[in-house]
């Protein structure tokens, strides 16, 4: 596996892309979530809303990066 597709990797490119459109990207480690992720507006700490229904606060890394790429 290349360094690029390194989970750890991809992570932190993620956070650089959602801090240029002003979100913040946040693990979850606890609850029904744990394991997923936030995105976060830091002016009104407030997640965003994901399209599946059965989290519809976190998103798997791939469901960030889409959004993110909207």
């Amino acid at each position: 596996m290349a360094q690029k597709d390194m989970l750890s990797a991809r992570e932190r490119r993620l956070r650089r892309a959602a801090a240029r459109k002003g979100l913040s990207l946040r693990k979850v480690h606890r609850g029904q979530d744990r394991g997923r992720y936030l995105l976060v507006d830091p002016d009104f700490d407030a997640a965003k809303s994901s399209h599946d229904r059965r989290y519809p606060n976190s998103f798997t890394l791939e469901e960030a990066e889409r959004y993110i790429a909207e």
